[in-house]
């Protein structure tokens, strides 16, 4: 999936230039919680815990290429009940622990290229992948992250199996 969904961004990058997101690094955000100070942690590790879902399919079948941010994606035309289920059971977890989040509403994406120059994106809905792109999630992680001059940085604190 990684492969596809790389040489995807790199037929994007053709049309769009910025900069493309590296194979290791894409992934689909849950919750975002930004920065927070480590003794947080636990309590956020052991909220994920609290959330059980069944694992699922998704399937990107949607470009599109956010003008405000420049930033180009795939996401979904339809959103699963089960990926929303788990974006809302967390949400719920991190709330009742007092963990403050990004509260805006979930829009289920990959991020494919930043900087891209969306004015010559031709439209939400295309899709230039010759066929759909399958994920299985199976599991979920909490990650950490740095930006650095090069891109982004992600280092793994902790996993949790979909039941």
């Amino acid at each position: 999936m990684r492969k596809r969904l790389h040489a995807l961004s790199g037929i994007l990058h053709d049309r769009l230039g910025g900069r493309r997101t590296h194979p290791d690094t894409l992934h689909l955000t849950l919750v975002f919680v930004g920065e927070v100070e480590n003794a947080l942690l636990t309590p956020m590790r052991e909220a994920a815990s609290r959330v059980g879902i069944p694992p699922f399919e998704m399937v990107f079948d949607r470009l599109d290429c956010w003008r405000h941010n420049h930033i180009a994606h795939v996401g979904l035309a339809e959103t699963p009940a089960a990926l929303r289920a788990l974006v809302d059971g967390l949400g719920a977890a991190l709330g009742k622990a007092g963990i403050p989040f990004d509260a805006r509403p979930f829009k289920a994406h990959v991020t494919l290229l930043r900087k891209a120059d969306c004015m010559k994106f031709g439209g939400q809905n295309e899709n230039p992948a010759l066929e759909p792109i399958r994920w299985s999630a199976r599991d979920f992680v909490l990650v950490r992250s740095s930006l650095r001059p090069e891109g982004a940085r992600y280092e793994r604190l902790a996993g949790w199996p979909l039941l």
